[in-house]
């Protein structure tokens, strides 16, 4: 037995049965047919003004609704809205003269005010530049928080003026300021770290170039002026009993007056003050534990220690 490709199938048809055919149904025949017949016909399918629109399978449409004739009515032509008729509006829109005749080509145009376009509120979405990752060139420099340059001048340009000062309170790896430098601001940029401070340093000069030297560099902390002669903070001690209603503020667990003590919450060593606002009770096991630390600081050694 020999194996080969399958022989050609053939159609059977049974006899004396006639076969159907697909045939398509006869194309309609083009008759003629009025203008207001068509969509969008009547009125605004006719002539106007010597301009046959439906040689063209066009239609007029003078605006009624929306913005655009609310401004027209309002300024242009009082009771616009209310004319019905497509070439009554036509023809009052020609008279005030916002249809403009080509002098070549086919079709008027409408004439449009700026005026009248009220636009899209302002929005708190930037679009572009998009993502946070697309830097250019050499811009990344590692930090884990930093931006693109293109962002902040986006920011920068929209909310100030050449000469206003911008300031950056976490200015980390400098690209607030390096826009800002850029832009002709003065600009502030404050940080706890010291490799922001070098970085806010080295990038500015790399920006700059070899003659910066515009740029002053504080480590010291700020005196405040605005809280004039304080009292000594221990005389605050019964105000404080009071608002922590006997509680120490490190343990939380309730003394007698005599028990607590007032503590700093952030260290005059490290830029705090007397005023009241930077004052709390503290027994003598808390105080100890927070020594020359915050308040902060002392919470944690709380938590690591079970105490909270």
């Amino acid at each position: 037995m020999e194996h080969g490709a399958h022989p050609p199938r053939r159609r059977r048809h049974r006899e004396g049965i006639p076969q159907a055919r697909r045939q398509r149904p006869p194309l309609p025949v083009r008759q003629p047919h009025r203008a207001d017949a068509r969509p969008g016909g009547g009125e605004s399918a006719t002539e106007w003004g010597g301009y046959d629109v439906a040689s063209r399978n066009r239609v007029w449409s003078p605006p009624r609704t929306g913005t655009y004739a609310d401004y027209i009515e309002a300024r242009l032509i009082p009771g616009y809205k209310a004319m019905t008729g497509v070439h009554d509006r036509l023809d009052a829109l020609d008279a005030a003269g916002l249809i403009v005749h080509p002098t070549t080509g086919f079709w008027p145009g409408l004439k449009r005010y700026a005026a009248a376009d009220v636009g899209k509120p302002l929005q708190d979405i930037i679009y572009e530049p998009t993502g946070l990752t697309n830097y250019s060139g050499t811009e990344r420099v590692g930090y884990p928080t930093q931006k693109p340059l293109a962002l902040l001048d986006l920011l920068i340009r929209s909310s100030s003026d050449p000469g206003d000062v911008v300031l950056d309170p976490f200015c980390g790896c400098a690209t607030t300021c390096v826009a800002a430098d850029r832009l002709q601001r003065q600009w502030v940029g404050i940080d706890l770290s010291e490799v922001a401070a070098k970085l806010v340093l080295k990038r500015i000069r790399d920006d700059q170039g070899p003659l910066f030297d515009d740029v002053t560099h504080r480590i010291d902390l700020p005196q405040r002026t605005d809280l004039g002669d304080l009292p000594h903070y221990r005389t605050h001690k019964h105000t404080l009993y009071g608002s922590q209603e006997g509680h120490c503020a490190g343990c939380r667990v309730l003394f007698p007056f005599r028990n607590l003590t007032v503590d700093h919450v952030v260290p005059v060593s490290r830029g705090g003050s007397d005023h009241i606002t930077n004052l709390q009770l503290l027994c003598g096991s808390c105080n100890s534990t927070k020594s020359t630390g915050t308040h902060a600081e002392l919470i944690a050694k709380l938590q690591q220690q079970g105490v909270l």
